[in-house]
């Protein structure tokens, strides 16, 4: 059973995450919005909330990657605890949808 306490304690151990999802610019934007929500899914699955997803455009990459020189961006925000984000690192190394991916903890 969840008490208050238990909630309170969840909300103030989770940590504010931003990651960073490069994927090469053969997708449409219907599939970059499917691919974005599907990550936003999963991580409201493993407890994250305040999930924010947003498309940031078609950019040039500063090098090749898989023979790719533009990429698409996607940020997603949450708040998650920290032990499960190795979850979600490892969800994006699998995916080979994604050219590069980075996460940072913000403060």
């Amino acid at each position: 059973m969840i008490t208050n306490f238990s909630l309170n304690f969840m909300k103030n151990s989770l940590s504010r995450y931003e990651s960073l999802l490069i994927f090469s610019s053969d997708y449409s934007p219907k599939q970059l919005r499917f691919l974005g929500y599907y990550y936003a899914k999963t991580l409201r699955e493993w407890g994250a909330n305040n999930i924010h997803v947003r498309y940031r455009g078609k950019r040039s990459l500063s090098y090749p990657i898989k023979g790719t020189k533009i990429g698409d961006y996607i940020e997603i925000r949450f708040n998650l605890l920290p032990d499960n984000l190795s979850l979600y690192q490892s969800l994006m190394k699998l995916d080979n949808h994604i050219l590069r991916s980075f996460i940072r903890r913000k403060k």
